[in-house]
């Protein structure tokens, strides 16, 4: 609800509604027998490519290899607070819990403590486009973190007082706007 609060989503035909639900099961059937693409990502791409304001307002689509290596080599560790200050559809938060899924998914999941920080305190992503903080959000979500902290912020701003908050920072510069 804290995502959707001012948002408008209509199915204005009982017909519509059903195609949704029906691509929706199509969607999670290709998910279940093709376990290597990452179907999410691909959705949420879609969507960001539909957004009619997409790359005028600095919202541009960071490759997924490109993604994938800056995390690989900045390699997240399971008590890092990780940040990305223009988050868009979280790519960067997600490919890191994947990552931290991979390499420390017996010291995360089997440790409660390490558990609750990495499903409630360490991701934290900003925007300036509500729009992408619903989809980022529900893109976290859908990736297994039950509470991202996906927040409204100018991360440029002077009001933002953030100072050693983070231990990770993942971030495509902004290409665009002011």
């Amino acid at each position: 609800s804290k995502y959707m609060d001012d948002a408008i989503f209509k199915l204005p035909t009982p017909l519509l509604l059903s195609k949704v639900v029906d691509a929706l099961d199509d969607i999670y059937d290709l998910m279940a027998e093709v376990k290597d693409v990452d179907i999410r990502g691909d959705v949420y791409e879609y969507l960001l490519s539909k957004i009619a304001q997409s790359g005028r307002n600095g919202q541009f689509r960071t490759p997924r290899h490109i993604i994938r290596m800056m995390v690989e080599l900045m390699q997240p560790k399971p008590d890092d607070i990780i940040c990305d200050p223009a988050c868009g559809t979280s790519g960067f938060l997600v490919t890191a819990g994947e990552y931290l899924k991979e390499k420390h998914k017996e010291e995360i999941f089997f440790d409660r403590q390490k558990k609750d920080h990495y499903m409630n305190h360490m991701f934290h992503g900003f925007d300036m486009d509500r729009t992408m903080l619903r989809i980022g959000a529900m893109n976290m979500m859908t990736h297994g973190v039950e509470s991202p902290f996906i927040e409204y912020r100018d991360s440029l701003s002077d009001q933002n007082q953030d100072r050693d908050k983070y231990t990770l920072i993942l971030a495509n510069p902004p290409f665009k706007g002011s």
